[in-house]
């Protein structure tokens, strides 16, 4: 699966073995999210929610600490 971040606050899944799109992972400012499609269970959602989740952490951390130190 890939994912894309899309031009709002979301991110465009795509599956590039089956050539399809699989939907899209929105995010509001909380960073609650919600799941726009209808191909993935909840068990999937929930692994793509969190796995996004904690790569959007890591890059405001590093974004922040760049800054700090320049």
């Amino acid at each position: 699966m890939r994912i894309f971040p899309d031009a709002g606050d979301g991110y465009r899944l795509y599956d590039p073995l089956f050539e399809r799109e699989l939907g899209r992972i929105l995010f509001d400012a909380a960073d609650n999210w919600i799941y726009d499609g209808e191909l993935l269970t909840i068990e999937e959602q929930e692994e793509l929610a969190g796995a996004i989740t904690v790569t959007r952490k890591k890059w405001t951390n590093y974004s922040k600490t760049y800054e700090e130190e320049h």
